[in-house]
């Protein structure tokens, strides 16, 4: 478990900063107050890059720029917005040039020369053409701050993510987004936004064509979507097949009234747009509004005519006055309105920001780096009070390269609601529904351009078991009836037209009076007095607080409790377990593309980064990829109370159910709970019933913010009940009616009536009627206890029973082993304590395991479709001795291990390193090093993006990377914390806290941290 510790620090990698006195006790009282602004202390903000040019902002001509900067000789970092490069035709969806013009250009060749492009075609081609030429590059960042050098000089910026806020360092900037935002923070002068009717333009793709709305006009592509690959809909085998299917895409514009240029009235305008536009033909629409900047940069030049020569056009009219180091590539630069329109038609201003890289290549070569660089605070009044609370620990510590001082400043805040909902998805989405419905003012945030997450945006369109009652059957009712005749509604309610189901939650969150802001990252918590008062959000427009009386964090990982101060649970230095995830590949009209091909870390950058390049090679023929990563397990914040494996096949019951869910335990891996060493999960057609109580859903020490979903406080081993995406849903309509309560009582959400509430959800059908007067259940008593104790010995019925109360249930197994005198009740009895670390009974463990002469059928690593056993009944054994501690145990180990080949199972090599690395004695390493020493067993680590793209096969459901290098990282581990020999096992460890996969990271880097001391000799072998 990671603490977060509630002191604020200014060292490099601190996890996170708020002043001690936002930590205090609580009161219930809530009072609404009006405010302009939040206080952020002084803290310093990691350097994550030290460059001469950074280029903010995917877009073809960001992309331009940064290559050629790159080939003048300078060192350059680009940071993309979207989950993807080619935002400006890909995230509008403006695939289709005026003419072949732009085919001239390297880039533009490239993108346009074979034809109208695919979405992954642009995309692939782009991350490519940045690899070839070594410009490292990130997705989904926003930039929040200016730094500046001693003489006030932009000498780089800011940029946040899911893994917090980095510094990037850089002698001149290339602001390549949309709006000139980070121009704008410089300090640069624009003209004002116009208030009043603004046109935009959006892009969809399949619909009917809209004739009759007033003042929407619409422009039909001449050339169709084409789409050579159809999905099948299944999880286990290819999943698609060739075709050749073709829609029409339609550009609208239309005029929308604008209230002025605040984040607020854009996400608004997007809103209308889709209000418009959608209907039940849709199979894809662009992500982005366009439009042509009204208010364009006050620039060291003016160029006024329609017509533009990029080859000759003055490069001043792209730098802002008096700002020699930052180029505005955009749009928004010192353009005439006709002038800027014809460069933003698509690969326009591929030229020009060729042209731009090379100057600023140029500039940044005669130019010191800057001194004392800062990131410089404001004063405001009317401030609310508080502080921000958000992850300062680099995009790893240990590849940051020192800090900067971000000074002491405020925030704006950008709106005060009754609810604020952080996270649209599966249980996000229900969230915000339940929350306007039942009065409160709700705002729903989203970084995704849709809603529903996993089950939309994610292409697992099919539900998995799940309890499917109550709200969850009112959603899928109401899916299904968007499109009552149309031929793409689906037979069942287990599965949903993808494009439906986000239409569906936007319309029912919009009718209710909620708000929606698409394209929006929490990235912080507002806290004072342990009240969470708000998120800090990073928008296309800037940086700043919502204010809420609570707050439902459903980012899916807990982001915003955790930069709250929650203590969260994770991969870490002792635990290398994790779901399988994977990133799908997307073609138009597609629902269900389930994949599970390696590890991904939502919140470490670099490891999303690498799925995504690696994505993009494993389906190049693809029309698109999936924009979210597929993860089934995700940081969980420590909660109140975390519900356990055992609490699950107990059928703990509590007096604060808050959701019930219903499931097998599809695990898609290795379990690591004890229970489940010794008695394994039932297969996929046996489901177990679980409840979740409240307590679960509030983070430990918090007040004013709950917690919905896969970042809710429970087991690892336990989530794959938890998890269902029907279940979810039912958790958060109720948990945004509570928030919803709240708000109307004017108190923190953990002390709302709660009985009422279920009384409602029963009524709803989302809980069944005994929850109402539901006990818990536990602990057992002891009789119960000690009658399991004597019935364990047949097929261990009872162990669940045993285990739950383990201090009394190992009291009882003792007195049982002691009383038998049969030899093999015995060995159940030693076998179970010794798995739970009591040493009664290991001679007969060594005694069983002497009586192998070879090794039984063992498990490799396996992700989709993973049921059951992930161990062998000898490898429990080996387990179970190796967690005696007895140093007796290693020869018997030692013998087995000898056994092994290259072509073993997984199992049999984790249980020898579990039970070798757990004795942790010197006499265990020799075994390790020898199974290290055998072919093809090292060498599977991911250093760098190259790599990781030559040993990634195309399978979509890949389990040999995995098994390669799960072999060696616990091998290498094991033997590191045997004492090591030839610095083999130091060297393994090290290797994995420079892979790019974040959860080997984490666990290297963890196991470094935590069982680093001094080794022995080198020995030869």
């Amino acid at each position: 478990m990671k603490r977060r510790n509630f002191i604020k620090t200014t060292a490099a990698g601190s996890a996170f900063v708020l002043t001690r006195s936002a930590f205090a006790f609580h009161s219930t009282d809530i009072k609404s107050e009006s405010y302009n602004y939040c206080h952020q202390s002084k803290r310093r903000i990691p350097v994550a890059y030290d460059v001469d040019v950074v280029v903010i902002g995917g877009s073809l001509a960001g992309v331009a720029a940064a290559v050629e900067a790159s080939r003048a000789g300078a060192r350059v970092f680009l940071a993309a917005q979207e989950p993807y490069l080619g935002e400006d035709v890909c995230g509008t969806f403006r695939l289709w040039p005026k003419d072949q013009s732009v085919t001239k250009t390297e880039l533009g060749n490239k993108i346009f020369g074979g034809g109208i492009p695919t979405q992954l075609h642009v995309k692939h081609t782009l991350d490519n053409v940045l690899i070839e030429n070594n410009i490292d590059f990130l997705y989904s960042c926003y930039t929040t701050d200016i730094i500046t050098g001693k003489n006030g000089e932009p000498a780089g910026v800011v940029i946040a993510n899911r893994s917090g806020r980095q510094a990037i360092l850089a002698k001149v900037i290339i602001d390549a987004t949309p709006r000139a935002l980070v121009a704008r923070m410089t300090g640069a002068k624009f003209g004002v936004y116009p208030a009043g009717k603004q046109n935009f333009k959006f892009t969809v793709v399949g619909n009917d064509l809209k004739e009759e709305i007033p003042g929407l006009k619409s422009k039909i592509y001449k050339d169709v979507v084409r789409v050579s690959w159809a999905s099948k809909g299944s999880a286990n085998d290819s999943s698609f097949s060739e075709t050749d299917i073709r829609y029409n895409a339609i550009e609208y514009t239309c005029p929308v009234e604008m209230k002025d240029g605040s984040w607020a009235s854009f996400a608004e305008a997007e809103q209308v747009f889709r209000d418009l536009t959608w209907d039940a033909n849709q199979v894809e629409s662009a992500d982005l509004l366009f439009q042509n900047p009204p208010d364009k940069l006050l620039g060291q030049k003016r160029w006024n005519n329609a017509d533009v020569d990029s080859d000759k056009i003055n490069i001043k009219v792209f730098q802002p006055r008096k700002i020699d180091n930052v180029f505005v590539l955009s749009g928004s630069a010192n353009l005439s309105l006709d002038a800027s329109e014809a460069l933003l038609e698509p690969g326009k201003f591929i030229r020009i920001g060729e042209r731009i890289g090379n100057e600023a290549a140029v500039i940044a070569s005669t130019l010191a780096t800057a001194e004392n660089p800062k990131i410089p605070g404001k004063a405001g009044s009317n401030i609310s009070k508080g502080d921000v609370g958000e992850l300062l620990e680099g995009l790893r510590p240990s590849l940051n390269k020192g800090d900067v001082e971000a000074q002491d400043t405020i925030l704006p805040v950008l709106g005060t609601y009754d609810v604020l909902v952080m996270g649209g998805g599966t249980a996000g989405a229900p969230a915000g529904v339940g929350a306007a419905k039942h009065g409160a003012k709700t705002l729903v945030i989203d970084y995704m351009h849709g809603l529903g997450g996993i089950g939309t945006m994610g292409m697992i369109g099919r539900y998995y078991h799940g309890y499917r009652k109550g709200y969850t059957n009112i959603v899928d009712n109401g899916v299904k009836n968007m499109g009552p005749d149309n031929p793409r509604k689906k037979g069942s309610l287990a599965e949903w037209v993808f494009d439906w189901k986000t239409e569906y939650f936007r319309k029912e969150i919009r009718n209710a009076g909620g708000d929606i802001w698409f394209g929006v990252m929490g990235i912080g918590a507002y806290v004072d007095n342990g009240k969470v008062k708000g998120v800090v959000v990073a928008t296309p427009e800037g940086k700043g607080v919502v204010l809420a009386n609570t707050v439902i964090d459903s980012s899916g990982s807990a982001d915003i409790a955790v930069a709250a101060g929650a203590d969260y649970s994770y991969t870490d230095g002792l635990s290398v377990a994790v779901q399988g995830s994977g990133l799908p590949f997307k073609n138009p009209n597609d629902f269900y593309n389930n994949t599970d091909w390696t590890f991904i870390n939502d919140t470490d950058m670099l490891d999303v980064w690498r799925s995504f390049v690696v994505a993009k090679d494993k389906f190049s023929e693809q029309y698109d990829i999936g924009k979210m990563p597929q993860t089934r397990e995700r940081r969980r914040m420590i909660g109140d109370f975390t519900v356990s494996v055992l609490d699950v096949y107990n059928g703990r019951t509590y007096p604060d159910t808050i959701s019930v869910h219903f499931s097998s335990f599809d695990t898609h891996g290795f379990t690591e709970d004890p229970f489940f060493s010794l008695k394994p999960p039932e297969h996929s057609g046996v489901d177990v019933t679980a409840f979740v109580p409240f307590r679960a859903l509030l983070p430990k020490g918090l007040e004013g913010i709950a917690v919905t979903g896969l970042g809710a406080s429970a087991h690892r081993d336990a989530m794959p009940v938890i998890r269902m995406q029907p279940c979810l849903q039912n958790q958060g309509y109720a948990v945004g009616w509570a928030a919803a309560m709240a708000a109307s009582n004017q108190q923190n959400i953990r002390y709302i009536d709660l009985k009422k509430l279920q009384k409602e959800l029963v009524k709803v059908g989302s809980l069944p009627e005994h929850v109402v007067t539901d006990v818990d259940n536990y602990p057992p008593p002891m009789s119960k206890i000690q009658e399991a104790a004597k019935t364990v010995v047949n097929d261990l019925k009872g162990l669940e029973i045993i285990l739950w109360d383990q201090e009394k249930g190992i009291v009882a197994m003792t007195d049982q082993y002691h009383f038998s005198q049969n030899e093999n009740d015995k060995l159940v009895y030693a076998r179970i304590l010794g798995m739970l670390g009591n040493p009664t009974g290991w001679q007969d463990l060594i005694k069983a395991i002497d009586s192998y002469d070879d090794w039984d059928e063992g498990w490799n690593y396996r992700g989709m479709g993973q049921f059951g056993r992930s161990i062998s009944y000898l490898d429990s054994l080996i387990i179970a001795v190796g967690r005696t501690k007895k140093i007796e145990a290693i020869p018997s180990i030692a013998r087995l291990a000898e056994m092994l080949t290259p072509e073993s199972h997984f199992s049999h090599f984790r249980a020898v390193a579990i039970a070798l690395e757990t004795i942790a004695d010197q006499e265990g390493a020799e075994p390790l090093f020898k199974l290290l020493q055998m072919p093809g067993v090292r060498g599977h680590s991911m250093l760098d993006i190259e790599t990781a793209k030559k040993i990634a096969p195309p399978d979509k459901n890949d389990v040999s990377t995995r098994n390669n290098s799960l072999r060696e990282l616990i091998l290498g581990r094991a033997l590191f914390k045997c004492g090591d020999m030839n610095d083999v096992g130091n060297q393994i460890l090290d290797e994995y806290s420079r892979d790019l996969r974040g959860h080997y990271y984490r666990h290297a880097n963890g196991v470094l941290q935590l069982f680093s001391k001094q080794k022995n000799p080198d020995i030869e072998m």
